[in-house]
């Protein structure tokens, strides 16, 4: 009974983790429901519709929201992309408690510390115009880690993101 519990156990973990690593190779539908599994782990109330094109929404309490659109290109974004058309429509229908944050390109053919840089100068200016925070799938992945050293520190993570007015977002040196 007891060692069929914990197989059951490190089943269900690695299952778990397996999602979440998803956010480093996959693209699309299978990435946006990576990115949703990451902020459950985090503790937070997800709303991510199935199939759906519109922001996933991320709860930070009573008010506060995060609303990610994850990012479907298969190169770095640019500056005419219609993924940029999609923030800024998102822009208009948020609160003045939520922040947008867009999920950039996911390369995953190229190990995260070799890929390019998701978005291009010219669109990431954009973004920050708009005050859109701007964060990588390895940084989602770095978050979650630290979530499993620190849950408090990770927590202040989501906040700071929150807080940001736009830009790429970037986790701080430990």
């Amino acid at each position: 009974q007891t060692r069929l519990g914990e197989i059951e156990r490190l089943s269900a973990d690695l299952q778990a983790m397996d999602r979440i690593g998803r956010v480093l190779w996959e693209m699309g539908e299978p990435l946006r429901d990576a990115v949703g599994a990451v902020f459950v782990v985090l503790k937070c109330e997800v709303d991510a519709t199935p199939g759906s094109t519109g922001p996933i929404v991320v709860k930070l309490g009573e008010s506060r929201r995060l609303l990610l659109l994850v990012s479907g290109a298969t190169s770095p974004t640019q500056k005419t992309a219609e993924e940029l058309a999609q923030v800024f429509r998102t822009v208009q229908s948020a609160s003045a408690n939520d922040r947008v944050v867009f999920v950039a390109y996911n390369d995953p053919a190229t190990p995260p510390a070799n890929r390019p840089e998701p978005v291009l100068p010219d669109a990431l200016d954009v973004l920050q115009r708009m005050g859109v925070d701007v964060v990588t799938t390895a940084t989602l992945f770095s978050l979650w880690r630290l979530s499993y050293e620190d849950q408090q520190k990770a927590r202040k993570v989501l906040e700071r993101m929150h807080a940001q007015d736009g830009g790429l977002f970037t986790m701080p040196s430990r």
